[in-house]
This record gives structure tokens, sequence and C-alpha cells, in this order.
């Protein structure tokens, strides 16, 4: 037989739907085993893959989600988080530093974050008495939880109970979190997006309540040198990706109304802006 000269048929492209601009969520697992993962696919163990989340330089958390309740386009999969046991540094050499009420800064030691706290107003002051060299994916991870419970820490701490055991790969802790705001309705809002036109993406730059508004500050989040460099149709509306319908860019049309499901009459100019705390558990 002359395997040259067969007639193969060109590949056809993924059945699978994919999205773009925000949508809500809730996260029914974090670093699944091999049984947990085989069970949110829908299909036999002997087809999953064992995972392994640890490297030797950091750790993968996988965050699975589905569609929030309130939302009826059917959504399953998800997004990833890089974490590690290492102090955050910038370019400059300055450590990152948080406390125990999840406010961060930068500075190159304790004294000069002291010094620069010093000229601040109260309720933008890091609490000194809790302050910790941040680690790497910490602010990420604790920027999810606010978003997800709608939780603005004042007077009580937020906290995980040990960072170094996330670091492992054990997102039990985050699973009991997430399953309890669930049972409240709670959820998060992720801005989905395509990369290399094939596969489903969704900005781990910010998160907003499930509920929470579009505002100038997750704009200029998204859009900054720093932002969502998977394809979203410039646009925050969600729609499902049509490959031969979008554009080449992400150019967003300044002069087009932002229109989404959620939107709440009240604007506010931080979608982690202080609202009624709600307690972990």
């Amino acid at each position: 037989m002359n395997f040259d000269n067969l007639e193969t048929r060109e590949a056809s492209a993924s059945s699978r739907k994919m999205y773009t601009g925000f949508a809500p969520v809730q996260i029914i697992s974090v670093n699944p085993d091999t049984k947990t993962l085989a069970s949110i696919l829908g299909v036999d163990i002997e087809k999953v893959k064992e995972p392994n989340y640890v490297t030797e330089k950091n750790t993968r958390l996988d965050f699975w989600y589905v569609n929030h309740p309130s939302f009826k386009t059917e959504l399953k999969g998800k997004f990833s988080i890089w974490v590690d046991n290492n102090t955050r540094m910038s370019n400059a050499g300055k450590k990152q530093w948080i406390d125990d009420f999840t406010k961060t800064a930068w500075a190159e030691n304790l004294s000069l974050l002291s010094e620069a706290q010093a000229g601040l107003q109260p309720e933008r002051k890091i609490d000194m008495k809790s302050i910790r060299e941040a680690k790497g994916g910490e602010e990420t991870i604790y920027s999810l939880l606010k978003a997800y419970g709608n939780i603005s820490p004042k007077s009580n701490p937020l906290v995980l109970t040990s960072w170094a055991t996330l670091t492992k790969g054990n997102g039990s802790e985050l699973v009991n979190f997430f399953n309890h705001f669930n049972e409240k309705d709670g959820g998060v809002k992720v801005l989905m997006g395509i990369k290399d036109g094939k596969y489903q993406d969704v900005y781990t730059g910010i998160f907003l309540n499930v509920y929470g508004k579009v505002t100038d500050y997750v704009t200029k989040n998204v859009m900054g040198q720093y932002g969502f460099k998977s394809f979203y149709n410039g646009s925050f509306t969600f729609n499902e990706y049509n490959a031969e319908l979008a554009p080449a860019t992400n150019e967003v049309d300044a002069n087009a109304p932002i229109m989404m499901f959620g939107d709440t009459p009240t604007e506010i100019a931080n979608p982690f802006a202080d609202s009624a705390p709600i307690s972990l558990f």
C-alpha cells in the first residue's frame, strides 16, 4: 500500500464552544485528584491522566468552574494561578509586602516601608503589626477570594491557614472557601478570551464580584501594559467566539456602550472597594 497516495481529510475545528467577555462563574474544585477530575469531565477514570501540579520552582493551582446559577449559558473549564513560597520581588529590587487585611505595598525593607506609610491617610495604611513578605501569587489569590465572597477585610483578617500547604498543591482550604460561598449564591465574574486562536483562556489579573460592574479601573487594568494578552474581541460583553468573524485585534470601540448582565446602578471606582464585610466561615 502506498501511504503517500491516500486521501486524507483536513482536520476539523473543535466543536467545543468558546467565549469572550465577562461571565459569572462558580468554582467547584481546586487541583482535583484523578477521580474528581474524571467526575468533572464526565469520563471514566481510566481516561484521565494523573495531574501534576507541583514543579521544582512553583505550583499550579487549577480552578475548575461552571456557570453561575444566575447565568444560563453552560460553562465548564478551568483557569490557573501559579504560586510559590518565595518573596515577590520587583525588577527594581523591591519586595512586595502584605498584611492580614490583604493590603499590599512595595519597599526594599521594613524601615523604608514604615517611612512611606507615615504620610498616608489612615484607611490606606498597611497594618504594620501583621505585615509580612508577600509570596508569589499571594496577592492574586486574595483578590480572587475577596471578589468571590464580596469580602472587605477591615477589622477581621483574611488569611489562609497555611500558605506553605497551598504551595504544595493542596487546595482543600480553597475548596472549603468556595463551597461555603457557593451556598450563599457567591461567585466571581471573569474575563474570558481566546489564546492562540484555539484555547479558552481566563484573565487572572482582575476579578469582579459576581454582580460587580465593569469600571474605568477594570478597563485600564485589562488594556494596560500587563493586561490581558489573549483575544477578547475588544469587548467586555459576553459573546460566543467565532473565528471567522473575529477582528484581528482587541481594539475597543471607545464610543460603544458596555452593556452587561448583572450591572448594578451604583458604579464603584475599584472592584475591591469597601463594602459590607462577610465573615469567612
